[in-house]
């Protein structure tokens, strides 16, 4: 359901490297504790939370996730498929199945089936949502997710607003609606309006389309063992995307990829909001979180590093 900008397995010239003829390239380099990326006009557009989940965090959102083992397994398409889909690709599928299997599902209680985008076309509520099995995960990290929107309160107050308001006119226009839905939208536990679980999978370097810039991905590394990196190659970053790990990223503005992970196996959960389902129940793009809000908090106002 999300879009995304093409990666480019081929070799052909990324849109990082064609930038690079133009301006110079920031080079970061690697990161390991909490940290915001931020633009020449103090904007904010990745902020970096490793290690923010304790392990019995993790380890409670592992087991119920591992439940969704064989849904997962059953969401990869052959690798004879014509024209698959790069999101289809990378699974990396562990001797015997692993604790995760490997796949990914994607669950929204609203959103725009393809080729029906335009605003006077009705949302609809992805098929995964009506899983017993789906349910039964949303239900039992119901009071984690709740911990996550606190999270991205703290972090970008304007994002958490927007997609509050979103779900709350979305859940409200789908239970006004005559069309049946496949279980209670109210019970949706996220402000954003996605969720994509994805298992054991390396993923090729790109931007997501689907959303605004200013409307950021909620990344949660999950998993057990692994040694994955989060890299973004426009800043020339390397973060650390060890279990436990949440990260806030414009993911329209910065390319992003994780390699391969070494051992163990990784698990993500991504949270996403569509531009489109937002532009549907009116809620304009939010501002961006800013560099000089958190350093007034701190009395540190224009003390910032620069990159």
């Amino acid at each position: 359901m999300a879009k995304a900008s093409p990666p480019n397995p081929d070799g052909s010239p990324s849109d990082t490297e064609r930038l690079q003829k133009y301006f110079r390239a920031a080079k970061i380099g690697k990161i390991s504790v909490p940290a915001t990326i931020v633009d020449r006009e103090g904007n904010i557009v990745t902020i970096y939370l490793p290690n923010i989940l304790s392990p019995s965090r993790v380890n409670f959102v592992n087991s119920a996730t591992k439940d969704l083992r064989n849904l997962l397994l059953r969401t990869i398409t052959s690798s004879s498929a014509q024209n698959l889909s790069w999101r289809s690709q990378g699974f990396v599928v562990p001797e015997e199945g692993g604790e995760f299997g490997a796949g990914r599902i994607t669950v929204s209680p609203a959103y725009f089936m393809q080729r029906h985008e335009r605003l006077q076309d009705s949302m609809v509520t992805s098929a995964s949502y009506g899983s017993v099995e789906v349910q039964h995960w949303l239900s039992a990290l119901s009071t984690t997710e709740f911990f996550w929107n606190a999270i991205t309160a703290a972090s970008a107050p304007d994002l958490f607003e927007a997609g509050a308001t979103a779900i709350s006119r979305i859940v409200q226009g789908l239970q006004e609606s005559d069309k049946p839905v496949s279980a209670p939208i109210s019970n949706w536990p996220s402000i954003f309006s996605g969720l994509e679980i994805i298992a054991n999978r390396t993923t090729l370097s790109h931007r997501d389309t689907g959303g605004s810039a200013s409307l950021f991905d909620l990344l949660i590394s999950l998993g057990s063992g692994h040694e994955a990196k989060l890299v973004l190659a426009d800043v020339g970053a390397e973060l650390d995307y060890y279990p436990g790990t949440m990260t806030l990223i414009s993911g329209k503005v910065l390319q992003h990829s994780i390699g391969p992970w070494g051992k163990g196996e990784r698990l993500v959960i991504a949270h996403f909001m569509k531009d489109k389902i937002h532009s549907r129940v009116e809620v304009p793009r939010p501002a961006f979180p800013r560099q000089a809000f958190f350093l007034k908090m701190v009395g540190k106002e224009g003390k910032g590093r620069k990159w």
